[in-house]
């Protein structure tokens, strides 16, 4: 019993070890897309993946995840921004539609 007890307690210690790693920055560079017909919007990533930040057309808004079949994708009511790689598509944002975005 002793030693299930000392193999367990060091087994717990090297488990919290391992959780002690520095974060991440909490915010990514801000992504500049440039779209067709001469558009253009920056979104920012947080490290989580949980939401976007977008700016387009006078307009920053906060947009949590949500789902998709492909890539990635961020809405909040009619805005919308869904990206795979380094290609996007942003609507409900003045100014759109933002059709044919790539990171630059």
């Amino acid at each position: 019993m002793r030693r299930l007890v000392l193999a367990l307690t060091v087994v717990g210690l090297v488990l919290s070890a391992c959780a002690t790693g520095q974060p991440g920055p909490a915010i990514t560079t801000p992504v500049t897309y440039g779209c067709a017909r001469g558009k253009s919007f920056q979104a920012t990533y947080p490290a989580n993946g949980r939401k976007a930040f977008v700016s387009a057309g006078g307009v920053t808004k906060t947009l949590p995840l949500a789902r998709s079949a492909s890539g990635a994708r961020y809405a909040k009511g009619a805005f919308e921004i869904w990206g795979k790689g380094d290609s996007a598509r942003l609507s409900g944002f003045p100014g759109g539609p933002y059709d044919n975005c790539q990171a630059r």
